[in-house]
C-alpha cells in the first residue's frame, strides 16, 4: 500500500508526462526554482532556466514525443520515486522510433520531491532515440553480430524501400530507411528539377527524409523489383525496375533504375539514382 503523500506525487509525475507530451509551457510550475536535472549528453544542470534550455533543445530535435502514461511503473522510497516506461516519437527529420530492432523506447526517470514540487529529475534514456549509431551497436552486440558489409547494408536498404513502397504511410518503413544513412549523406537523383520537384541533389539526413515524404505525397508506388546487385570494396550498384502512378496526373511511370551507392562505416554515405528521367518528367 502506498501512502497519500506518495499517491499524490505519482499523480504529479503523471501530470509531468502529460505536460511534456503536450509541450505545455506550464511544465516548469511542477519544479522548485533550484531543481537539479540530468540528461545523457546534456549533462547536469541547476535551476529552472537550465531546464528550460534543455526543453527548447529537445523540442527542436523532436517533432513529437509520447509516453505510455498508463503503462508507467513506479518504485517509491522516501522523497524519491523511480519511474520505468516506454516512449515513442518522431524526430525533426521525420524518423519515427522505436523500431523494435535497434531502438525500443525504454526509459527510467528518477524524481526527487520537496513537498509537492519536483526538486530533482534524472532522465536515463538512450539519446540516440532512433538507433542510428550503428557503430556503437556493433560494438555492444559483438563483432559479427550484425553484418555491416557494404552489400549487406544495401540489401537492408532495399528491403526497407520495398516495405516503404508496399505501405508508404507506415512510418516505421521510413525509419528503417533513414537508419541506414549517414548524417552527411551525399544524395542525387538526376533529372529536370524544374518539372519534378522531389528529385535533384540533397545533403544530410533531414533533406533525404524530406525526399521520401515528398515522394509519398506525389506518387503511388506500383512495383519495385531488384534484378542485380554488384559490389566492389565500398561501392554497391543495384539494377532493377519500378513503376509508379503520379497522383496529380494519374499517369504511370515505368522505368529501369540503377542505384550507385557508397557505404562507409556501415552507413550509406553517397547515393546516386539513375532512371528514365524523360519518362518521369512527362508523367508529372
Amino acid at each position: 500500500m502506498i501512502g497519500p503523500v506518495t499517491a499524490k506525487r505519482i499523480g504529479i509525475i503523471r501530470t509531468y508526462f502529460r505536460k511534456v507530451d503536450g509541450r505545455d509551457p506550464s511544465l516548469s510550475d511542477l519544479f522548485t526554482d533550484d531543481v537539479e536535472f540530468f540528461f545523457p549528453k546534456f549533462g547536469s544542470a541547476h535551476g529552472k532556466p537550465a531546464l528550460a534550455r534543455f526543453g527548447e533543445g529537445l523540442q527542436r530535435h523532436l517533432r513529437s514525443l509520447e509516453h505510455d502514461i498508463a503503462g508507467l511503473k513506479f518504485t517509491a522510497a522516501g522523497d524519491r520515486i523511480a519511474v520505468e516506461g516506454r516512449e515513442r516519437g518522431v524526430t525533426s527529420d521525420g524518423i519515427s522510433w522505436p523500431d523494435g530492432v535497434t531502438s525500443e523506447g525504454r526509459f527510467c526517470n528518477l524524481f526527487e520531491f520537496d513537498g509537492d514540487l519536483i526538486s530533482g529529475l534524472s532522465i536515463y534514456v538512450d539519446p540516440d532515440f532512433t538507433g542510428a549509431d550503428t557503430r556503437l551497436l556493433r560494438q555492444f552486440q559483438g563483432e559479427g553480430a550484425v553484418d555491416m558489409t557494404p552489400r549487406s547494408v544495401v540489401e537492408r536498404y532495399l528491403d526497407a524501400v520495398s516495405d516503404f513502397y508496399a505501405n508508404p504511410e507506415y512510418t516505421e518503413a521510413l525509419s528503417g530507411i533513414m537508419a541506414l544513412f549517414s548524417e552527411a549523406i551525399d544524395w542525387n537523383i538526376a533529372g529536370n528539377t524544374e518539372r519534378v520537384s522531389y528529385i535533384g541533389p540533397r545533403r544530410g539526413k533531414a533533406e533525404v527524409a524530406a525526399f521520401y515524404r515528398e515522394l509519398r505525397e506525389a506518387i503511388e508506388p506500383l512495383r519495385f523489383e531488384v534484378r542485380t546487385i554488384l559490389s566492389a570494396d565500398d561501392t554497391v550498384v543495384v539494377l532493377g525496375d519500378l513503376a509508379s502512378r503520379v497522383k496529380a496526373t494519374g499517369k504511370v511511370i515505368e522505368t529501369e533504375f540503377a542505384f550507385d551507392i557508397t557505404v562507409h562505416d556501415g552507413l550509406i554515405a553517397r547515393y546516386r539514382m539513375l532512371e528514365d528521367s524523360y519518362a518521369v518528367q512527362q508523367a508529372v
